[in-house]
């Protein structure tokens, strides 16, 4: 989702005047920034391109109020391959589902995170994680970060049928 702000007047009278009225208005954000980072731990060398998913998360958000509804969608992203370290990508979403109520707090709701690298060589390797605990905590916007990821050199080292575009 792009930016999106919101505020919400329940009645509002207007009246012939010379000098306009002015209302005060407090803009609410409702679309919030969750920075993804996946840490390689080995293998760093053969990952060349890297793209992610988060599922779980509200689909859509009520303009009059900022409360998102039970809709789940996945959020699909590419990523930013950071030189000794993995891939991140800043991602735009309206949150949690069925926000402010607390189901989301209850464990009716799981999120999980998906990273799909392609190798230098070619070949294509997928990583699932689950987040819910990572969400939760931070139900509109903030850090989702996953540690441990190899590539291993049976893969990493396996003969593609391509060239190296990333010299």
């Amino acid at each position: 989702p792009d930016m999106l702000y919101a505020r919400y007047l329940d009645k509002y009278v207007t009246e012939e005047k010379v000098v306009p009225d002015t209302i005060p208005v407090e803009l609410k954000p409702l679309v919030y920034t969750y920075f993804i980072r996946y840490e390689v731990t080995y293998g760093m060398e053969y990952l060349g391109l890297a793209r992610g998913a988060l599922s779980g998360m509200a689909g859509s958000v009520y303009l009059h109020n900022g409360h998102t509804t039970e809709q789940v969608v996945t959020l699909i992203y590419d990523c930013e391959v950071v030189e000794n370290f993995g891939a991140q990508s800043f991602v735009q979403s309206f949150g949690v589902p069925n926000y402010p109520n607390d189901a989301y707090t209850r464990g009716d709701q799981n999120y999980a995170l998906n990273l799909e690298v392609r190798l230098r060589n070619g070949e294509m390797m997928n990583f699932d994680f689950d987040v819910t605990d990572q969400v939760k905590l931070q139900p509109h916007g903030g850090v989702i970060e996953v540690t441990g990821i190899e590539i291993p050199d049976s893969i990493g080292l396996k003969g593609g049928s391509g060239f190296d575009i990333f010299i």
